[in-house]
């Protein structure tokens, strides 16, 4: 039997250009660009996209399928001088370090200092995504808590001053998710969508820091939600997006339905979605209206009435706030793009 161990990469805990020499050697890729990599070979196939945006900055965009287990080994540097915000497979991380509930979102959210010694694997045969942004403290220093009132400029130095290892993993939610879309449905490695990329990046900085401060996500363990409470919640907000053209159902039905009062149910739903039932439920079906709209084989009405609005009206009026733009707007800008392939 082969063993895992024969395939690993050790590197410098979020030093990008040392992950990506050490990544590069192991697939054997060649550069397709200054900052693209393509390959397809005996130890897989995939696209990576790593640059520095500016000093104390990078990113990394990767999209593999490997044929065999590797195993990354950093190694963790003897002060915090450096952390990584990474979206990511919830699979990659061995279920000791991710103790987190399944929710409609494959995909988990990780903060860590460059002194933690975390391994993960990309496993053989499954598709990898990882999104991953890596500052120095000062970047951060002087570009978030500069900025920053009394209070969360408190709470974030607190973290990054700290030289005690960090790893910190939670699920995505719908706003975090909406990184991911980007990601997976525009293609940010022909040159021309650069400017995209980095945007996508400065969206993901702007979120996840929101919600740290916010203390909206990495929900702490001595709140003392039972995993059973947790997994039914998780199991109706999956009915309720099952059929996303019915209203959604009142409070008072859901909290029911799973056996709690109705202030649990809320408290604990807000705290796994950081958001409240209703508003992740617009947010689900906006989604898929844009989808739908995005397809060009449906009207405006049609999409309307297929995601649960009543009047077509009030539909392209909540699509425009959320947003910017009508579905009229949005459904001509996707057919020229259509039109200038």
């Amino acid at each position: 039997m082969k063993s895992l161990l024969n395939a690993s990469i050790v590197f410098e805990n979020h030093h990008s250009p040392d992950f990506l020499t050490q990544l590069l050697d192991y697939l054997q890729i060649e550069q397709h660009n200054r900052f693209v990599y393509q390959f397809e070979n005996s130890k897989g196939k995939g696209q990576i996209l790593s640059t520095e945006i500016e000093q104390g900055f990078e990113v990394e965009l990767l999209q593999l399928q490997l044929n065999e287990d590797l195993h990354i080994r950093p190694t963790p540097s003897e002060e915090n001088t450096r952390w990584n915000v990474s979206i990511c497979n919830d699979y990659l991380y061995t279920k000791e370090l991710a103790e987190i509930t399944s929710n409609n979102y494959p995909y988990c959210v990780v903060l860590s200092s460059s002194s933690v010694s975390n391994a993960r694997i990309f496993p053989a045969n499954r598709p990898i995504f990882s999104f991953s942004l890596t500052f120095s403290k000062d970047w951060i220093e002087t570009n978030i808590i500069q900025d920053l009132k009394e209070e969360p400029a408190e709470r974030l130095n607190e973290i990054i001053q700290s030289n005690e290892p960090i790893f910190m993993i939670d699920n995505i939610d719908v706003d975090l998710h909406r990184i991911v879309d980007t990601l997976l449905n525009e293609d940010l490695y022909q040159q021309n969508t650069k400017l995209l990329f980095y945007r996508t990046a400065l969206d993901l900085t702007l979120i996840f820091f929101k919600k740290l401060i916010n203390k909206s996500i990495f929900i702490p363990t001595n709140q003392n939600f039972k995993k059973r409470d947790i997994q039914k919640i998780h199991e109706i907000n999956e009915a309720i997006l099952t059929d996303l053209s019915k209203p959604c159902p009142s409070i008072e039905e859901l909290s029911k339905s799973v056996g709690m009062s109705t202030a649990k149910f809320k408290t604990l739903y807000k705290a796994i979605f950081n958001n409240s039932v209703y508003n992740y439920h617009l947010n689900e079906r906006l989604v898929q209206a844009r989808k739908y709209l995005q397809s060009g084989k449906y009207t405006i009405n049609e999409v309307a009435y297929m995601v649960g609005f009543n009047y077509p009206s009030s539909f392209s009026r909540i699509f425009k706030k959320t947003f910017g733009q009508s579905p009229l707007q949005f459904m001509g800008l996707h057919y020229e793009e259509g039109q200038d392939e």
